[in-house]
């Protein structure tokens, strides 16, 4: 769901005649020293000079760029900040919140005429890639907490998160039917060191959701639907208006996915006990052929649950079909997995 903003930010973003403004606080480690430099209404002494800020499906980051003629700013390696976008209304910034980031590094370009700072920011996947799952005992934290498919993937999900002091929101609407019911014998550190992001990946891929980092350290579970409603529209004749919009649709590969699950204690396989899972939309003319993705899942002992996993590779596979390229004026309500409508009345 995009985010709900005010009634004044929405009607300023579609009017494109007010001024921008970013919310640029950086907060130190133990929360006591801040310093800001978010926009001003002078175009003269606003240090902003420019930010580039990806957010992708599992990474996002930051480069920020700032006047620094007066030598002023300080050494701001390992502060934080959530970058907030707007504009400036009844001359004040109204805005929303991005996720967090850490400033990693910090570059002063001096030549003549200039003076910059330069501060490259990452995310909470790049955290969750530097922090190893420490739990159980050392040197190999070796943690049998979940090999027994005692918790739900969202379980372990939140309980991973809590590590890294983030939380995971309830996930209310949002379930794929699999995330907040499957228990997957889920062992941990098998090959020394794990880190938090990889076991999410390993997790989240067990499902049909996607993960959603939010402002203030919190996460979303995301389930995408193709009856989803559209959140957001963008128009070629009105506001919201976009400038530019390139689709792609790609064929359906792999279309006929096989799950092999129950495989005896010891890794060896019995064809008279083996579960057989299937995903098979071999039939969908996009494709030019019929292609397998085969896949071992040892550890799935039942056929509801080999089934779903075949279900889950081929709907990850069905969401890279169609992709796109927008261009619009600056939309603080967008999110990531967000559905967006692009109505285009232009001809000739």
């Amino acid at each position: 769901m995009s985010r709900t903003i005010s009634s004044d930010l929405q009607s300023a973003q579609e009017q494109m005649n007010y001024p921008p403004y970013i919310h640029l606080l950086f907060t130190s480690r133990d929360g006591g020293t801040t310093y800001d430099y978010s926009s001003v209404a002078s175009v003269a002494a606003d240090r902003i000079l420019r930010i580039q800020h990806v957010e992708e499906a599992y990474n996002d980051y930051a480069v920020v760029i700032l006047r620094n003629e007066d030598r002023s700013i300080p050494d701001l390696r390992g502060y934080w900040t959530e970058i907030g976008y707007g504009y400036y209304i009844s001359g004040a910034g109204d805005y929303e919140a991005t996720p967090r980031l850490w400033v990693k590094s910090q570059q002063t370009v001096s030549k003549e005429g200039v003076l910059q700072d330069v501060l490259l920011l990452e995310g909470m996947w790049a955290k969750l890639r530097e922090l190893p799952y420490r739990v159980g005992d050392p040197p190999y934290y070796l943690d049998g907490t979940y090999a027994e498919g005692g918790s739900t993937v969202y379980a372990i999900i939140d309980a991973i998160l809590s590590i890294a002091s983030m939380s995971l929101d309830a996930i209310g609407t949002q379930s794929d039917g699999i995330i907040d019911v499957f228990k997957p014998n889920f062992s941990i550190n098998i090959q020394p060191f794990e880190y938090a992001a990889a076991l999410l990946y390993r997790l989240i891929r067990m499902t049909k959701c996607y993960m959603r980092p939010k402002a203030g350290l919190e996460w979303k579970i995301v389930y995408p639907q193709t009856d989803d409603t559209v959140e957001v529209t963008y128009y070629s004749h009105k506001a919201h208006w976009f400038w530019e919009y390139d689709e792609k649709k790609n064929a359906l590969i792999p279309n006929h996915v096989v799950v092999f699950a129950n495989a005896n204690s010891d890794g060896s396989w019995d064809a008279a006990t083996m579960i057989t899972g299937e995903a098979d939309e071999s039939t969908d003319t996009s494709a030019p052929y019929e292609v397998y993705k085969l896949h071992i899942a040892g550890n799935i002992t039942n056929q509801t649950d080999a089934d779903n996993r075949a279900a889950v590779i081929l709907a990850r596979a069905k969401a890279e079909i169609l992709g796109g390229r927008a261009l619009v004026p600056h939309d603080v309500r967008v999110e990531l997995h967000d559905r967006l409508k692009f109505v285009d009345y232009r001809s000739g």
